[in-house]
């Protein structure tokens, strides 16, 4: 019988040439809205969420354990891997954040006086629920998607007040 990490690894290794992040809420009306309205996070995004190789199955078994109590429904963010190199490349380019290319809204100072983004629901790929191993697919998700053609080219300036 396999285990709730292998289960949502086989789920995701369907979707190939992805990255996955992974990060957990604990009610299912948050990871609803984060797929209709994208994931906000602050300062980096590792910082908020963990990245996972779904063909090393431990992985993703190691991050539900690690943050179960962080809740039960498991938000994917899935980003092919060509958009995110191109996103480095850019990042890169102009000398600024990778979270700079991905976020969707102009960042803001939130209360910790860390940068605030947020990545496109079209970078949900959905979500899981750890109790029923149930996946949801969030249908805004694009893999077709790369927020760094609607952009302007040039660094960004800040919002010092929240949205």
């Amino acid at each position: 019988m396999k285990n709730k990490g292998e289960i949502l690894a086989e789920i995701l290794t369907k979707f190939e040439d992805c990255y996955f992040f992974l990060h957990n809420t604990k009610e299912p009306d948050v990871a609803e809205e984060i797929m209709n309205e994208g994931f906000v996070f602050e300062s980096q995004l590792p910082h908020s969420s963990d990245r996972v190789n779904p063909n090393e199955p431990i992985e993703v078994t190691y991050f539900m354990f690690q943050r179960k109590d962080y809740g039960s429904f498991t938000i994917i963010i899935a980003i092919p891997r060509s958009t995110y190199e191109n996103y480095s490349a850019i990042s890169n380019k102009q000398d600024t954040g990778i979270e700079e290319i991905l976020t969707i809204t102009e960042p803001y100072y939130g209360d910790n006086d860390e940068l605030i983004y947020t990545i496109s629901p079209k970078h949900i790929l959905g979500y899981f629920n750890i109790k029923t191993c149930e996946f949801f697919q969030n249908r805004n998700w694009d893999p077709f998607f790369n927020n760094a053609r609607a952009r302007s080219s040039g660094k960004k300036r800040f919002n010092t007040a929240g949205k």
